[in-house]
C-alpha cells in the first residue's frame, strides 16, 4: 500500500482512516491477536484512539496519512469499515471502489486498479 500511496500520491489524496478498535482485549479478542501480545483495551477517548491510531502507523509501517474517525464511529457506520476495508472515492466524494468487508476483502490488487482508473481519469480531465 505504501508503494501505491508513493506512485500516485502527487495525483490522488489518499488517507487511512483508523476506525474502532476490532478486536479490543476488554470484547470480542481473536486467537491471533493473543499468540501475537497485540491485546489494547477500547480506546474511551479521542486522545486513547489516536495513541492507538500512532501504534496501528508504526507497527503497520504505514506512509499515508491518517485520520481518526469521532468517538461516534461515524465513519466506521456510514462505510461498513469493520474491521478493515478498502475504498476509492472519485473527485465528487462518490464511492467508485468498495472492497469486500473484512480481511478477505482486503485485495490491494483490485484496490490499485480502482486507484489507477481514478488517476487515469483524473490525467484525462486535466487534459482537457
Amino acid at each position: 500500500m505504501n508503494e501505491i500511496y508513493e506512485t500516485y500520491k502527487d495525483r490522488i489524496d489518499f488517507y487511512l482512516v483508523y476506525i474502532r478498535e476490532a478486536h479490543p482485549s476488554d470484547g470480542w479478542q481473536v486467537r491471533s491477536n493473543l499468540d501475537d501480545k497485540l491485546e489494547f483495551l477500547e480506546p474511551k477517548t479521542e486522545d486513547e484512539r489516536a495513541e492507538m491510531a500512532g501504534v496501528c502507523m508504526l507497527d503497520l509501517g504505514f506512509t499515508m496519512p491518517m485520520l481518526l474517525d469521532n468517538m461516534e464511529n461515524e465513519v466506521d457506520t456510514k462505510y461498513a469499515a469493520l474491521p478493515e476495508r478498502l475504498y476509492v472515492l472519485d473527485k465528487n466524494g462518490n464511492v467508485f471502489f468498495r472492497g469486500i468487508m473484512g480481511s478477505r476483502g482486503f485485495d490491494v490488487d483490485t484496490w490499485l486498479e480502482a486507484v489507477q482508473s481514478q488517476a487515469a481519469l483524473g490525467d484525462a480531465q486535466a487534459a482537457e
